[in-house]
């Protein structure tokens, strides 16, 4: 057994929903050992999910959301790390995201001269992340300084090479499917029934509702398709700041009827959700978050892994990581995010259920590629 003791400090983990959360979730869990300590956000849940954790998990307050709750967020986390770093001792400590806990891990560097991590996840190179200001020179600066940088695909990985970071510093972990949870079955007699799916062509996005997802363009595609489609239905699943936009926008292209706002969705209930779709369709693209000077970009995209473990042919955005998600033209369509016209064209063609049975088969082949324990088995040598 590793005896170093290693902190991972975090502002994004469950039961807190999200990429990142669920990411730093499965690797600790694979990865993580007695010395591991993470420190991260107090959420409703919290305890009961930290109760089930293999890693001992520090919780910290976290106000409510919005730029106040986001200070006095990272202000509590930065007094909770001072007081485990005196009390841990950390040897190695990493920084789960660049922007809040990288800071804090340079430091800790500075002080005690022990090595620090961070995970990167796209975009963090690009003075479009975080501006040409000081604070972006200072990230940048954090990143060249780090020991290590995590990335979760080939698309980070060429931007982390591409900023001039020498590649024995740059640890790729491909993310992974869990084949045993998202398998084919039969679509959900109850979803079927609460949602009306019955002999509709069923539509879903499965992420958090941010602009980059790409749920206003699957909405402007689909009300413009008019009868070009048969029936159909659109399920989206998950919450986000975004969510009260598109529900306005849904209203206004009459889409009321056929769109389905589901909320977050516990994990055990995902796989049903695939299974009653035809298509998973999430055309991510490229955004910069208006007045906050921050880069939004899909680093990967483990949902698209998801529906294809469970045979459902996918439509995906060709921007960041997510185009090494999805084999184009074989397991399913990567389009322009910003273009309805190209989003169109990849609904007409899985609206065939021949070639949508064709895709699915591939995909299923495709989602097995992808394995946690590989990526997990390489991140233990460094904790």
């Amino acid at each position: 057994m590793n005896s170093k003791r290693s902190l991972l400090l975090t502002f994004d983990y469950p039961p807190t929903v999200g990429g990142i959360a669920a990411v730093l979730d499965r690797f600790w869990r694979l990865s993580g050992h007695d010395g591991c300590l993470i420190l991260a956000p107090n959420a409703p849940g919290a305890a009961a999910f930290d109760k089930q954790h293999p890693v001992r998990t520090i919780r910290f307050p976290s106000p409510l959301d919005g730029t106040a709750g986001k200070a006095l967020t990272f202000l509590f986390g930065t007094l909770w790390t001072c007081l485990w770093v005196l009390r841990h001792r950390p040897q190695i400590f990493i920084a789960g995201q660049l922007v809040r806990a990288g800071p804090l891990a340079w430091l800790h560097s500075r002080l005690t001269g022990h090595p620090f991590d961070i995970w990167v996840y796209g975009g963090e190179t690009r003075e479009i992340f975080a501006g040409p200001s000081w604070f972006g020179h200072f990230l940048r600066r954090i990143l060249r300084t780090a020991r290590t940088l995590f990335t979760n695909s080939p698309f980070t990985t060429r931007e982390m090479l591409d900023f001039g970071l020498p590649s024995k510093r740059i640890v790729e972990l491909p993310l992974g499917v869990d084949g045993q949870v998202f398998q084919p079955t039969p679509a959900d007699p109850v979803l079927v029934q609460e949602f009306g799916l019955q002999d509709r062509l069923v539509f879903l996005t499965v992420g958090r509702l941010v602009e980059r997802k790409g749920v206003d363009r699957m909405l402007e595609a689909l009300a413009s398709l008019g009868d070009r489609l048969p029936d159909w239905s659109y399920l989206i699943v998950s919450d986000g700041p975004y969510r009260s936009t598109l529900e306005s926008l849904s209203a206004r292209l009459g889409l009321t009827d056929r769109v389905h706002f589901c909320g977050f969705v516990d994990d055990a209930r995902l796989p049903a959700f695939y299974n009653s779709c035809d298509v998973f369709a999430m055309p991510n693209r490229e955004v910069v978050e208006p007045g906050q000077g921050s880069l939004s970009v899909e680093g990967f995209g483990i949902v698209f892994l998801e529906a294809a473990a469970c045979a459902k042919p996918v439509i995906a955005g060709r921007s960041g990581g997510a185009v090494y998600a999805v084999d184009d033209g074989t397991t399913g369509h990567l389009v322009d995010g910003d273009d309805v016209a190209s989003l169109q064209q990849a609904l007409l063609s899985l609206a065939d259920a021949e070639r949508r049975r064709q895709m699915g088969a591939a995909a299923t082949h495709f989602a097995a590629r992808f394995d946690w324990k590989h990526s997990a088995d390489i991140l233990k040598q460094y904790l």
